[in-house]
């Protein structure tokens, strides 16, 4: 083994091997997974699996109709590519979300707080009077009404019997997409999620959230494959872990 002067020299050198490609492709081995992608916005995630896992499966699901047109043309390159104009949740039917207008990847079920401290953006605002203030508040937290499925009738409608790669970025909804899952959570082999700690929206999240559901289906933290740092104060704004299901048989 390669011996390195410091600890980080070596922590360095290892997150240029282990990116998130390699760190998932050592636990989805599969050629041919089949990966559900909650929150599939424009479809950047879709053309990374497709790009580690040519022959796989993805069941994309995105509510959002600003992202759709993207979605599609990028969805149109690949095969056995599966578009859900819909929300997950726990409730199957009619859910509220949220859309801004400084950028479509903010969309959520969760609005953002106007009141945040977190926010470079609004930080910025805040010196500029309250007028300005006012303005951007009526630009965010346009609600909508959404379609919703739960992935447990998902599955049963579509014949799955299990799922190699869950990734959900549903901006502080996380628990109730997994929450979707009910009975079926043991036939999910790996979860990647984002967890966020910052009050840009008016729900932040920590690991006992998720942890309350995944831990009891034989899940455990396996990895944090990214850490995004606010800049005004070096404190940790969200991050994405990776959890594996050590009891997962899809033969089962």
């Amino acid at each position: 083994m390669k011996k390195y002067p410091s600890n980080q020299e070596r922590t360095d050198e290892y997150l240029k091997l282990f990116n998130r490609e390699k760190t998932l492709k050592t636990v989805v081995s599969d050629y041919d997974p089949i990966i559900f992608d909650v929150g599939a916005n424009n479809g950047r995630s879709l053309n990374e699996f497709k790009a580690w896992w040519p022959k796989s499966e993805v069941h994309c699901f995105e509510p959002q109709e600003e992202c759709w047109k993207e979605l599609e043309n990028n969805a149109s390159r690949h095969n056995q590519t599966y578009i859900n104009k819909s929300a997950i949740s726990v409730n199957e039917g009619v859910i509220n979300f949220y859309v801004h207008d400084i950028s479509t990847g903010l969309g959520g079920s969760n609005k953002i707080n106007i009141d945040s401290t977190d926010s470079i953006y609004l930080n910025q605002l805040k010196g500029q009077g309250d007028e300005v203030i006012s303005a951007y508040a009526n630009t965010i937290n346009k609600p909508r009404s959404v379609p919703s499925l739960r992935i447990d009738s998902y599955m049963d409608k579509n014949s799955l019997t299990y799922i190699d790669l869950l990734k959900i970025d549903t901006q502080g909804h996380e628990p109730e997409v997994l929450e979707s899952i009910g009975e079926k959570l043991k036939n999910v082999h790996v979860v990647i999620t984002e967890l966020m700690f910052y009050d840009y929206y008016e729900r932040s999240l920590s690991f006992s959230d998720i942890e309350r559901i995944l831990l009891p289906s034989g899940f455990k933290l396996y990895d944090i494959s990214h850490i995004a740092k606010n800049p005004m104060n070096g404190r940790t704004d969200w991050i994405d872990v990776i959890y594996l299901n050590k009891n997962f048989n899809k033969n089962t």
